[in-house]
């Protein structure tokens, strides 16, 4: 399941059923803005592994990523601007293409009404006034639901409610990120990259909350500008500062 990047805000709400039903059989206290942790996690586009970057660079020249997940297996699911999940192992071999139909690699996409009943229940219950989008049985066996105002419920294989979906491996300052495609980058910034970096192509380009642009290359580097398409810094997969190697493409 895709990772919602913006959670709309669920009101904080704990409610105690005043009868038992078949969703909580113990008359138990639900607190409806509990967080619970998805078992696909958001990683930065730029740590992905090399051969999952060239595989797309390759493969995929005029598309780039939107998002990228590492599964509780150990593969990665990346989505492209395209639509296409393709899907790589720990290493980065690729594995397929995730259609939602043959193969899912682990995790099951369902229909709405192949959710077990007592999820089906809690959900008409506690968020009538939403539908479902999209629900997927995981690896680890939990269920996770979206719903159509962005919010993802996250269930037990029992069909227990567990909570809010969280990812958490995102940092709080990526949350404010919008994908882009890198044709609408600032024209400075795209003479900045093919002035720099003639032999690399973008691979993902994102408008932070700030107006500043970050742009992953497909050798891993990072790239950070201001609003007005001023080269701030670059970066490498882990992070490390990659001046250096600018200072050689100059």
């Amino acid at each position: 399941m895709k990772i919602s990047k913006y959670l709309f805000p669920v009101v904080a709400i704990t409610m105690c059923l005043s009868s038992c039903s078949e969703d909580n059989p113990r008359n138990e206290v639900i607190e409806l803005n509990s967080i619970a942790f998805f078992s696909d996690s958001h990683v930065k586009t730029s740590t992905l592994p090399q051969p999952i970057l060239t595989y797309i660079s390759t493969n995929y020249p005029n598309v780039y990523i939107k998002e990228a997940e590492i599964e509780d297996n150990g593969n990665y699911e990346i989505e492209l601007s395209n639509g296409l999940e393709l899907v790589f192992d720990a290493d980065g071999t690729f594995l397929g293409i995730d259609d939602d139909n043959d193969n899912d690699f682990g995790d099951v996409h369902l229909s709405p009404s192949d959710l077990p009943q007592n999820i089906l229940t809690f959900i008409a219950t506690h968020f009538s006034q939403y539908s479902i989008t999209e629900a997927e049985k995981e690896n680890n066996g939990n269920y996770e639901v979206e719903l159509n105002n962005g919010t993802e419920l996250i269930f037990n294989s029992e069909g227990v409610f567990l909570g809010i979906g969280e990812d958490e491996n995102e940092d709080e300052d990526e949350q404010g990120e919008r994908d882009i495609d890198p044709s609408e980058l600032p024209q400075n910034i795209k003479d900045y990259i093919n002035a720099n970096y003639p032999n690399n192509t973008i691979i993902e380009a994102e408008i932070e909350d700030d107006g500043g642009y970050e742009v992953t290359l497909n050798n891993g580097v990072e790239l950070e500008f201001d609003a007005a398409g001023n080269f701030i810094k670059a970066e490498d997969g882990n992070g490390d500062d990659d001046d250096d190697n600018e200072e050689e493409d100059d």
